[in-house]
Protein backbone atom coordinates (compact mmCIF):
# COMPACT_ATOMS: atom_id res chain seq x y z
CA UNK A 1 0.00 0.00 0.00
CA UNK A 2 0.98 3.14 -1.32
CA UNK A 3 1.95 5.93 1.55
CA UNK A 4 -0.35 8.73 0.82
CA UNK A 5 -3.08 5.58 0.92
CA UNK A 6 -2.45 4.43 3.88
CA UNK A 7 -2.51 7.84 5.25
CA UNK A 8 -5.74 8.30 4.21
CA UNK A 9 -6.74 4.69 5.81
CA UNK A 10 -5.42 5.71 9.11
CA UNK A 11 -6.93 9.18 8.87
CA UNK A 12 -10.00 7.46 8.24
CA UNK A 13 -9.84 4.70 10.58
CA UNK A 14 -9.09 7.30 13.82
CA UNK A 15 -11.72 9.29 12.41
CA UNK A 16 -14.14 6.34 12.94
CA UNK A 17 -12.54 5.26 16.29
CA UNK A 18 -13.01 9.23 17.38
CA UNK A 19 -16.61 9.18 16.84
CA UNK A 20 -17.54 5.79 18.64
CA UNK A 21 -15.67 6.86 21.40
CA UNK A 22 -17.49 10.37 21.34
CA UNK A 23 -20.59 8.43 20.91
CA UNK A 24 -19.83 5.92 24.29
CA UNK A 25 -18.78 8.83 26.44
CA UNK A 26 -21.97 11.07 25.40
CA UNK A 27 -24.73 8.48 25.75
CA UNK A 28 -27.24 9.65 28.42
CA UNK A 29 -27.67 7.32 31.49
CA UNK A 30 -30.51 7.60 33.99
CA UNK A 31 -29.46 7.69 37.39
CA UNK A 32 -32.85 7.74 38.97
CA UNK A 33 -36.59 8.99 38.57
CA UNK A 34 -39.14 10.80 40.38
CA UNK A 35 -43.02 10.11 40.19
CA UNK A 36 -45.46 13.09 40.50
CA UNK A 37 -47.53 12.13 43.74
CA UNK A 38 -50.68 10.49 41.39
CA UNK A 39 -48.30 8.86 39.14
CA UNK A 40 -49.16 10.47 35.89
CA UNK A 41 -45.43 12.34 35.20
CA UNK A 42 -42.50 10.86 35.88
CA UNK A 43 -38.97 12.99 35.74
CA UNK A 44 -35.80 11.40 34.63
CA UNK A 45 -33.11 12.50 35.48
CA UNK A 46 -29.65 10.98 33.78
CA UNK A 47 -26.00 11.81 33.09
CA UNK A 48 -23.33 11.55 30.27
CA UNK A 49 -21.15 8.06 30.63
CA UNK A 50 -18.38 10.21 30.61
CA UNK A 51 -18.98 11.50 34.40
CA UNK A 52 -19.42 7.76 35.29
CA UNK A 53 -15.69 7.24 34.27
CA UNK A 54 -14.13 10.60 36.16
CA UNK A 55 -13.26 9.75 39.42
CA UNK A 56 -14.59 11.44 42.49
CA UNK A 57 -14.18 11.29 45.93
CA UNK A 58 -16.93 9.29 48.42
CA UNK A 59 -19.95 10.91 48.25
CA UNK A 60 -19.85 13.27 45.09
CA UNK A 61 -20.69 11.56 42.65
CA UNK A 62 -23.69 13.32 42.88
CA UNK A 63 -22.03 16.43 42.11
CA UNK A 64 -21.88 15.60 38.49
CA UNK A 65 -24.19 17.31 35.93
CA UNK A 66 -26.93 16.07 34.25
CA UNK A 67 -30.47 16.32 32.66
CA UNK A 68 -34.10 16.19 33.61
CA UNK A 69 -36.59 15.01 31.72
CA UNK A 70 -40.05 14.65 32.34
CA UNK A 71 -42.40 12.48 30.40
CA UNK A 72 -46.05 11.22 31.05
CA UNK A 73 -47.65 7.95 31.88
CA UNK A 74 -47.72 7.42 27.80
CA UNK A 75 -43.92 8.31 26.87
CA UNK A 76 -45.33 12.20 25.55
CA UNK A 77 -41.75 14.28 26.52
CA UNK A 78 -42.63 17.20 28.49
CA UNK A 79 -39.18 18.72 28.11
CA UNK A 80 -35.84 18.24 29.13
CA UNK A 81 -33.61 20.94 31.45
CA UNK A 82 -29.95 20.58 32.57
CA UNK A 83 -28.85 20.52 36.31
CA UNK A 84 -25.37 21.88 37.48
CA UNK A 85 -25.71 18.52 40.11
CA UNK A 86 -27.41 15.29 39.97
CA UNK A 87 -28.18 15.86 43.48
CA UNK A 88 -30.11 19.15 42.69
CA UNK A 89 -32.84 17.28 40.66
CA UNK A 90 -33.35 15.56 43.74
CA UNK A 91 -35.21 19.48 44.77
CA UNK A 92 -37.65 18.46 42.22
CA UNK A 93 -41.41 20.15 43.49
CA UNK A 94 -44.03 19.07 41.62
CA UNK A 95 -46.46 21.73 41.34
CA UNK A 96 -50.18 22.37 40.56
CA UNK A 97 -50.17 22.29 36.83
CA UNK A 98 -46.07 21.52 36.46
CA UNK A 99 -42.83 20.65 38.40
CA UNK A 100 -40.01 22.95 39.56
CA UNK A 101 -35.97 22.69 40.66
CA UNK A 102 -35.21 25.69 43.19
CA UNK A 103 -32.60 27.75 41.22
CA UNK A 104 -32.36 25.87 38.05
CA UNK A 105 -36.21 26.16 36.30
CA UNK A 106 -40.03 24.92 35.93
CA UNK A 107 -42.25 23.43 33.97
CA UNK A 108 -45.70 24.48 33.37
CA UNK A 109 -47.73 21.70 31.95
CA UNK A 110 -51.38 23.65 31.41
CA UNK A 111 -49.87 26.43 29.39
CA UNK A 112 -47.57 23.97 27.54
CA UNK A 113 -43.34 26.04 28.21
CA UNK A 114 -40.59 24.78 30.42
CA UNK A 115 -37.90 27.46 31.27
CA UNK A 116 -34.74 27.23 32.73
CA UNK A 117 -31.37 29.39 33.86
CA UNK A 118 -28.52 28.95 31.63
CA UNK A 119 -25.13 27.98 33.49
CA UNK A 120 -24.04 31.30 34.64
CA UNK A 121 -28.16 32.16 35.59
CA UNK A 122 -27.50 35.28 33.31
CA UNK A 123 -30.80 34.58 30.96
CA UNK A 124 -34.05 32.26 31.43
CA UNK A 125 -34.33 30.19 28.74
CA UNK A 126 -37.65 29.02 27.71
CA UNK A 127 -39.07 26.55 25.57
CA UNK A 128 -42.84 25.27 24.21
CA UNK A 129 -43.81 21.94 25.01
CA UNK A 130 -45.06 21.13 21.51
Amino acid sequence: MSSPTRNVVLALVGLVVGLLTARYLFTPIEQFRLQSPYGYYTAVVSSYRLWQLLPAMPGQSSDKPGHVHIIDQAGRSFGSMPVPTISQARELQWIEHGARIKLVGAWNFRDGFYAYWNDDQTALITRNLN
